[in-house]
């Protein structure tokens, strides 16, 4: 498992030789997939919703994009959200785009994560971006957040900030290749109506841990995210279990929701390398729940040793939704390297049912494919639950979770890739009833298998028509220059399934490497 971890940390490396970074976990969660808690009577938008018309907006990353001659220095795309979906014209975002802090420099990676939310309450929602590999000066890796925020023009040219750790007001030091907004999620964790950021550096030191991994806290405000009053987090932090140690990598992954009920936002950090005493298992959930103002309110504590089964670095994606009828967000876990049978980094999801409590380790269903009712079979590295994201995607008011297994062989092609949907109902939650299976050999799926295509690679999911019923989104990036697939689906229905690459967006064919749909928008 050691050998594991330092393969996970070598993962801007591997990024250079096909684009791939997010085997290091450098995706949002989609992940960090953000459940938003506000205040009632809010103006705020929704997230993604940059021009304030009730209709999100698709945006996808390309870290892997070469601007003005500067490989991998990445870039994003935005198309509007229309009532038949993503429009067919977008907007290109990058270091070079005007008023965007920084500079287009080769392996910055921008893109590479992002979370959405209306930082400032004025009806537009804003857009939080990482190049998690910027240099800061000459100290390189250290990264970079840029804020857009949105307008009624969108998000293209708009107001932008800029934050790292050389910021006045944010807490640490500029160092090398410590990855500022490696992780990133939004949400309101203070009460006061705002939308907070939550930035994840699992290869930050603390308390002089190498790679123990913190958190900072940026809070939303009428003028937008604001430094003045960040605050740091890691396992010292008072209500925070725990001490830092060597290659925990806490805040490898974010999300926020409201766990227990109270309507006040809690945060989940996902500690991917922590080492359980008196076993060989990896990997914890700290809830840390609000209102979160010097620290947390308090906090809960889930290590997969506690857990039979999640015991490889329990941690490698999250997603908050509620997915019964109860007033409690539930939170989903990716265990993409876990052990199935006999097949080694097979994958396995973890989904904990909260309470007025939080979150507790008795309360826990596991999927994997050896489960009744979940298609395929358990295949060394298909990398089962590699990425997640929640939303109600067939429209009865419980959330459902997608799951993506970014490199299952499809019949003799390997490394193709798949996606599993799999429906909360009010009363049971997640389970395999109605569980569909979709890969670019599903009829009705445009493409065609190809061998390291990862379709599901990364998952997403958004209301890309603005009429209230979400729909998953599978990004396939090593599909040459990448693509994007939106779908419709309903308890063992796809419905329909559009492909979009680049051309499809209004640009030019994209180049392989671009990892378009390496990073996709969460909820």
């Amino acid at each position: 498992m050691a050998d594991n971890l330092a393969e996970k940390k070598a993962g801007s490396r591997r990024f250079r030789k096909w684009h791939a970074m997010a085997a290091a976990g450098l995706l949002l969660c989609t992940g960090a997939v953000t459940g938003i808690v506000l205040t009632a009577g809010t103006s705020a938008a929704r997230p993604y919703d940059f021009n304030g018309d009730d209709k999100p907006d698709l945006t996808v990353g390309l870290p892997g994009n070469t601007v003005t001659g500067a490989a991998r220095a990445g870039s994003l795309i935005v198309a509007n959200g229309t009532a038949t979906g993503p429009a067919s014209t977008s907007v290109r975002i990058d270091q070079e785009t005007t008023g965007v802090p920084g500079a287009a420099e080769a392996d910055d990676s921008f893109g590479q994560a992002f979370a959405s939310a209306d930082f400032d309450k004025d009806g537009y929602a804003d857009l939080a971006v990482s190049s998690p590999l910027e240099a800061i000066g000459t100290t390189e890796g250290a990264g970079m957040l840029t804020v857009h925020y949105g307008s009624s023009n969108g998000i293209h040219g708009s107001r932008t900030d800029g934050f790292d750790e050389d910021t006045t007001g944010i807490p640490g030091t500029v160092t090398k290749d410590e990855t500022f907004g490696y992780s990133l999620a939004a949400g309101d964790l203070n009460a006061d109506g705002y939308p907070d950021l939550a930035v994840g550096q699992p290869l930050d030191s603390a308390d002089s841990k190498p790679n123990a991994g913190s958190v900072r806290v940026l809070f939303g405000s009428s003028s937008g995210l604001t430094a003045g009053s960040a605050l740091w987090i890691d396992q010292n932090t008072a209500n925070v279990p725990g001490v830092p140690e060597a290659e925990d990598r806490f805040g490898e992954q974010l999300a926020i929701g409201d766990i227990d009920g109270d309507g006040t936002g809690d945060l989940v950090v996902a500690t991917l390398g922590e080492q359980i005493s008196g076993s060989s298992d990896r990997g914890s959930l700290h809830i840390l729940y609000g209102p979160i103002g010097s620290a947390p309110a308090g906090s809960g504590y889930i290590d997969s040793g506690n857990v039979t089964g999640i015991g490889a670095f329990a941690g490698s994606a999250l997603a908050v939704g509620r997915f019964d009828d109860d007033p409690y967000l539930d939170v989903a876990v990716g265990v993409s390297d876990e052990t199935v049978g006999d097949a080694g980094s097979a994958g396995r999801l973890a989904v904990f049912r909260s309470s007025a409590d939080g979150l507790s380790a008795e309360r826990v269903e596991l999927f994997d494919q050896e489960t009744p009712g979940v298609s395929g079979a358990p295949e060394a590295e298909d990398f089962f639950a590699a990425s997640l994201a929640a939303g109600d995607f067939d429209g009865d008011g419980v959330d459902d979770l997608v799951v993506g297994m970014r490199s299952e062989a499809i019949g003799t092609v390997k490394g193709a890739g798949a996606a599993m949907v799999l429906f909360g109902n009010a009363t049971g939650g997640i389970s395999t009833t109605g569980a569909l299976w979709i890969d670019q050999d599903t009829t009705g799926v445009p493409g065609t298998v190809g061998t390291a295509d990862h379709f599901g690679w990364t998952v997403g999911a958004l209301d890309t028509d603005g009429n209230g019923r979400v729909e998953p989104l599978i990004g396939a990036p090593g599909n040459a220059a990448g693509t994007v697939t939106v779908t419709k689906v309903s308890p063992g229905t796809l419905e329909s399934a559009t492909a979009l690459a680049e051309a499809d967006l209004g640009w030019a064919a994209g180049a392989d490497g671009d990892a378009f749909g390496i990073s996709l928008p969460g909820r």
